[in-house]
Order: structure tokens, then C-alpha cells, then sequence
């Protein structure tokens, strides 16, 4: 059965230069066959030959022009647009030949709000989900937790992600080779051990010292099966421990070794 993983998190996260590097990986190393797939309509340049775009149906500047949007308001539109045409969608390359395919990686907008909290969404997804065992990398990037509270808070977004969409959501924090040695422990704490965070903020006051323990015990109790992995595109290693994080989220769909 098809295993898809679709590459999601906020702007800047590397979510489009990721698709790249783990799509040639699985290629090259793992002998794979693999399509990647274009879903941003706001995307001005790939660094990957995408099997499918969704540029070809709905782009971000149409929709502007002829709805009176917005960057943002055109998002949010395009998000309904696309809603509405995936019997279309998956008329093409590759959803209507999954059977082709080992690996699909779909490539999202780095406007997280505007796409993955978007009820219409779940109902795309829920589309791929047909087709294969569908998983959502959540990525983080590394530059943005510059303290414990930075850590706990991106982590908790990865949570709500899980509950708002239904489907296993790995966290992936990306960067990794830029991180300094303070920021790397942060990480490395939420990773293993996000109940140790709990130290930096014991001399916090106000809503920080109330709500944070909240959330890092509900980050403890929701870890579940599958740990984030750190990740650099210039370290073949971490690009090999995300493929196998991975692939014990669809282990369930047979071996992708």
C-alpha cells in the first residue's frame, strides 16, 4: 500500500526543501519509486520536478485577482477551491495510479493557519487517506526555540495539529546543524525528556508559571509511539533517522525498508 507523508509547519520551516532532499533520498538509497507533489498555489519556485501542482488548477495571484483577496484571504480560498475540485485532483498523476508509487510527498503552504486549521482540509486529507496510509511531519524549525517556552509552545502546536486533523503527526525539528549548544539542549530536553523542561520556567511568574507545566504535561502524555527527530538536509544520517521514524508510522502498511 502507498505510504504518503505530507510535509507541513510554519513559514520558513522547510517544509518545500525537505520534499526535495528526502524525495531524492528514498530514491537513491532506499530505490524507491517516489512522487512528490505540489499542494502550496502561492509557490514561486520548486526545487523539485513535482508529479502533480496544484498551480495547474488554482494559483494564489488568480485568486486575488478575481476574488478582490488578500495574501492571506486568497489562502483561505484556495483552501476551498482546492476542497471542491479533489475529485479532479485525483483524477491525476499520482492519486488515481497509487499502486505505482512507494512514497507520495505531499509539499503544503507555509501559511499553517490558513491551511491545516481549515475545516476543508481534513476532507483532503481524508482523500489521500483512501489511497494510502497517509502521515503528517510536523516541522519545526530550530531557529524559533530559543527557550524552554519557545520549545514547549511549538511542540504544543504539533498537539493541537494531531487533534484538529485526526491523522499520527511525527515532530520534526529541522535545522539542526544551526543550533548553538543552549538551544540544542532545549531541544534535545524536549525530545527526550520534555517533563525536564519544567526546570528553566520553576522561577517563571504569571500565566507562564500556570499554563506551561499544563502543557508539558500534556506533551508528556501525548508522545505516543513516535519521537521527533532532529533534522539537517546536509546530514544523510538524520535524513535516514527521519525515514524510519516514519516508517513506524506506517510500518502498519508493510515493509518500506
Amino acid at each position: 500500500m502507498t505510504y504518503i507523508v505530507v510535509f507541513t509547519g510554519p513559514a520558513g520551516s522547510g517544509k518545500t526543501t525537505l520534499t526535495k532532499i528526502y524525495g531524492e533520498w528514498l530514491r537513491t538509497t532506499m530505490f524507491l519509486n517516489v512522487c512528490q507533489v505540489n499542494m502550496d498555489p502561492g509557490a514561486e519556485i520548486l526545487p523539485y520536478r513535482p508529479c502533480l501542482d496544484i498551480r495547474e488548477f488554482i494559483t494564489i495571484k488568480d485568486i486575488m485577482k478575481e476574488h478582490g483577496l488578500g495574501p492571506n484571504g486568497a489562502f483561505m480560498k484556495a483552501v476551498e477551491l482546492i476542497s471542491k475540485i479533489m475529485d479532479k485532483i485525483m483524477r491525476n498523476k499520482p492519486f488515481n495510479e497509487p499502486e505505482h508509487w512507494d512514497v507520495i510527498i505531499v509539499d503544503t503552504p507555509g501559511q499553517l493557519e490558513a491551511f491545516i486549521f481549515r475545516p476543508e482540509t481534513r476532507e483532503i486529507l481524508e482523500r489521500l487517506q483512501e489511497i494510502g496510509r497517509t502521515v503528517i511531519a510536523y516541522l519545526i524549525d530550530s531557529s524559533m526555540i530559543r527557550t524552554s517556552t519557545d520549545a514547549i509552545t511549538m511542540w504544543f502546536l504539533g498537539i493541537l495539529l494531531q487533534v484538529k486533523i485526526g491523522i499520527d503527526v511525527i515532530p520534526v525539528i529541522t535545522k539542526a546543524d544551526t543550533l548553538s549548544k543552549t538551544r540544542e539542549n532545549i531541544v534535545r530536553r524536549l525530545i527526550t525528556s520534555p517533563e525536564k523542561l519544567l526546570e528553566d520556567i520553576k522561577d517563571s511568574e504569571g500565566i507562564v508559571s500556570d499554563i506551561l507545566p499544563e502543557l508539558i504535561s500534556i506533551a508528556v502524555k501525548t508522545r505516543g509511539a513516535y519521537r521527533p527527530v532532529l533534522v539537517s538536509i546536509n546530514n544523510r544520517e538524520s535524513i535516514e533517522d527521519l525515514h524510519f521514524v516514519l516508517h513506524e508510522a506506517a510500518c502498519s502498511c508493510g515493509d518500506l525498508t
